[in-house]
């Protein structure tokens, strides 16, 4: 079988997958300007649909301007389609431009461009797509928000019971984001400027919007955060509140380190020398070299190897297998940290009886920011990605591109 020979307008029609009326009148390369021109216009006898009803109306006229839409590239060249788009006459709403099938409503670049600029930064940062594709910035985020806040509406969000709470900064200073995360399916689902009550109750609306019943989350993993745990009380009255055990950890963790500087004092303290980072490694993943300097370091400085027991004994609790011996266990371990004379510790042990039921009630269903924890690499990935754009926007896109497990629907950028 011969293979089909289709001209150069006819390679335009499918590339746009252009179908009656609709088709290319001509198509050009410009020298001046370096760009590939394709001209399309609408039959004169045919009818369109109405853009506001979509029923079939009698053409009027056309637009008085002609309006431009980038395409993609033809062999390395810019492409522009252009086109005076008919008007019809409703009978209901009056004389009506016709949407161009081609291009989003008052978008500036045609469906198979925006396909695959959102392949390009599926794979790629904003930036590095941005030069390849050829556009500004503004350009690309309103396309790339476009289609990820498109999939982020259609996501249903009915069956989510268990939520994760947490905060990260997208760039330097005082830039927050909150993260909401679906533990169940290890993904995000909300990323909220600021960090603050504000931010909780912005989700809330947007959960609900999506399907999602506040008053049907029986759980939420967060930090110790009293801000946090304000908005909690409010927005989901019904949820149980799990303080995340890696921030209950840090918080003991600082707590040690803060014995080890006095104990040490502050200007050996910051040397590599003191053992900071060694003391974060829990002992059962100590190599021997390293066990024996921890032991050389417990020795000069027993006030910080005591602190160091009392975290070990925090990972003791972790590990147990019921609520009723973790209570026992977290009992055992702030007494012993009231009594160690040791004011670091037994502020922590204070926090730690303070929020008593918060913290056990990892083990009813265990659940925490665990997943969250473990993404943050791809958090990073995803502020890097975001470099260039230095906007909240930008950071928000990537977050949901990079762990969201949206269900994208943007345009196949190939031509079948």
């Amino acid at each position: 079988m011969e293979p089909e020979i289709i001209n150069f307008a006819g390679m335009f029609e499918r590339s746009i997958n252009l179908k009656d009326p609709w088709h290319v009148k001509r198509a050009e390369f410009d020298e001046r300007d370096k760009a590939v021109h394709v001209y399309i216009e609408g039959k004169k006898t045919s009818k369109y649909e109405c853009p506001t009803c979509g029923k079939l109306c009698k053409r009027y006229d056309e637009e008085d301007e002609e309006r431009m839409w980038r395409h993609a590239d033809v062999v390395l060249y810019p492409c522009y389609i252009h086109c005076r788009r008919p008007r019809v006459q409703c009978e209901e709403h009056g004389v009506r431009v016709v949407e161009a099938p081609w291009g989003r409503p008052y978008a500036r670049f045609t469906l198979s461009f925006e396909g695959y600029a959102m392949l390009l930064c599926e794979h790629m940062s904003l930036n590095e797509a941005r030069q390849a594709l050829r556009v500004s910035r503004n350009a690309l985020l309103h396309i790339v928000e476009y289609w990820v806040n498109r999939a982020v509406n259609e996501d249903d969000l009915s069956e989510t019971r268990q939520l994760s709470l947490d905060e990260t900064s997208f760039k330097r200073g005082q830039s927050y984001v909150t993260i909401v995360g679906e533990p169940a399916r290890r993904r995000v689902i909300g990323v909220e400027e600021g960090r603050g009550i504000d931010a909780v109750e912005r989700f809330s609306m947007d959960f609900e919007a999506r399907g999602g019943n506040c008053e049907s989350v029986s759980e939420i993993s967060m930090d110790m955060s009293k801000v946090y745990r304000a908005a909690v009380d409010l927005c989901f009255p019904r949820a149980r509140v799990v303080f995340d055990h890696f921030h209950v950890k840090k918080m003991v963790l600082d707590a040690m380190d803060r014995v080890r500087q006095e104990e040490q004092g502050k200007t050996y303290a910051r040397s590599r020398q003191a053992g900071k980072k060694l003391l974060m490694i829990p002992g059962i993943r100590m190599t021997e070299q390293q066990k024996e300097r921890h032991a050389a370091i417990c020795k000069v400085y027993p006030k910080t190897g005591r602190a160091y027991r009392m975290v070990q004994l925090l990972d003791d609790f972790y590990r147990c297998y019921t609520r009723q011996e973790a209570r026992q266990v977290l009992k055992k371990l702030t007494g012993w940290m009231m009594h160690s004379r040791l004011e670091p510790m037994k502020s922590a042990a204070r926090s730690l009886r303070r929020n008593e039921e918060e913290i056990l009630a990892y083990f009813t269903n265990r659940i925490s920011n665990a997943f969250a924890e473990g993404m943050n690499s791809l958090f990073q990935a995803a502020k890097r990605k975001a470099r260039g754009f230095r906007t909240y926007e930008g950071f928000r896109i990537m977050i949901y591109l990079a762990v969201g497990k949206l269900q994208l629907s943007y345009p196949n950028p190939f031509p079948c």
